[in-house]
């Protein structure tokens, strides 16, 4: 059997391979056009591919778009309904009404993340590529069987989610305001001690260190500003997410702020560089873009307190449904549209002209980081042991770094000021 799997994002991609490997050959593509591609190149030649898998949310042309693209080349070709490609859609995000449009579409199928074997070879038999009984001698692992458990709560709003204080909607509505002041800023701040006294450190740090020490709340917030005030008020009382009373939780949360709040220096050092006015937003953004994979973890534990988070099947399970999970917990969090986008496509491997460079930014700080020993899971450390030359040349061909027209050299050496700042900024969070 001929297979081609369409993900743009790498590690999905991967995974679904691997899978696929034991049931026919297969040929992997990041893009949905150069899928298309190898879809009218295999016809010419006579040797169709048997089953496609599409990945639902893809840039440039998403996976429905393809899937109608596919069928009407077919009836193009006089194809009867027996001989054309089978196609199943795999998404994150399966609620009825992205099923009902694939199913009119014409796809044969659908998985949704974390897909796994057990669920494949169900799919598969039902269409005849495998024997029916095929999924009958997979058993659903654990780990998949526990972050479903997780979606299906979350989607029947079973799971308790984080609320902001009330401090972030009083200066948001202060920011809003005709004619906001410092004055009127501090006398919110003042009234949570702790927040007050971190702002000070804060104002104190490599970040935003001035020429003289400052030693009060009015004082810091003339140097930080209204703007960047608030997105580190909301950095502070993000960071209080990433704690548990579990010892292991508290390790990964702890590696997973580290990532997020290198990832946010990197981001914040690139939109100065690029001369972004929002670069103290573009910092905030950096620090939520992975806060789908602390509610997993979390939620993870709360179901099951025993279980091992570091083994590899829960990593791989949580990796592949973390950025659709983290855009809709900001949605339900009420945060901005910008700030959705952010997490849900942070993995994309390819953009248009039409993305906006925030969700660029953020791409090459994410990856920049995984690489360079800000790792957050299993996958970034494989990702860091890469050779020099390897990697110096997948950083040159990132579509981020072309579209932002960024100097890779320079790229570099933002990234190792930023682990300075990182080392000497962190505590004051």
């Amino acid at each position: 059997m001929k297979i081609l799997v369409v993900d743009d994002e790498s590690i999905s991609r991967k995974i679904l391979i691997k899978k696929m490997d034991r049931i026919g050959e297969c040929t992997g593509m990041n893009d949905s056009l150069k899928a298309l591609a190898a879809y009218d190149h295999a016809i010419k030649d006579n040797t169709p591919f048997d089953l496609i898998t599409l990945d639902i949310s893809m840039p440039k042309m998403d996976g429905r778009q393809l899937l109608s693209m596919i069928r009407k080349k077919e009836k193009a070709l006089n194809k009867a309904r027996e001989d054309r490609v089978k196609i199943i859609m795999v998404t994150s995000r399966m609620n009825m009404s992205t099923i009902k449009d694939c199913i009119r579409l014409g796809c044969d199928g659908y998985l949704s993340k974390p897909v796994n074997t057990y669920q494949l070879l169900g799919a598969l038999g039902k269409m005849g590529l495998v024997p029916g009984d095929a999924a009958l001698k997979e058993e659903e692992p654990s780990q998949t069987r526990m972050v479903k458990e997780i979606i299906h709560r979350f989607y029947k709003e079973k799971i308790k989610l984080p609320i902001l204080p009330a401090i972030v909607n009083q200066i948001q509505k202060l920011m809003k305001a005709p004619d906001p002041s410092i004055h009127d800023l501090a006398n919110i701040i003042r009234k949570d001690v702790i927040i007050s006294s971190k702002l000070i450190s804060i104002a104190n740090s490599p970040l935003y260190k001035g020429v003289d020490k400052v030693d009060s709340l009015s004082a810091a917030l003339v140097r930080l500003g209204m703007k960047a005030t608030y997105g580190l008020v909301s950095t502070l009382i993000t960071k209080d997410l990433f704690k548990s009373d579990n010892p292991v939780l508290t390790t990964l949360l702890e590696k997973l702020w580290s990532h997020s709040f290198a990832c946010a220096c990197l981001a914040k050092q690139i939109a100065l560089e690029l001369k972004l006015e929002n670069s103290e937003t573009v910092f905030l953004m950096g620090i939520v873009h992975d806060i789908g994979k602390m509610l997993l973890m979390k939620a993870i534990i709360e179901i099951n307190p025993d279980v091992n988070l570091a083994d590899e099947g829960l990593q791989l399970a949580v990796h592949e449904i973390h950025t659709t999970f983290g855009a809709a917990l900001l949605k339900k969090m009420r945060f901005s549209k910008e700030f959705i986008q952010i997490s849900e496509f942070h993995h994309w491997n390819d953009f248009s002209p039409k993305d906006e460079k925030e969700l660029l930014v953020i791409h090459l700080s994410d990856y920049l980081v995984n690489h360079f020993g800000f790792g957050c899971c299993m996958m970034d450390e494989h990702a860091s042991e890469k050779a020099a030359p390897d990697l110096l040349a997948d950083i040159k061909n990132l579509v981020s770094l072309k579209r932002l027209n960024l100097d890779v050299e320079k790229v570099l050496t933002l990234m190792d000021e930023i682990k300075i700042t990182i080392g000497k900024s962190a505590k004051a969070f």
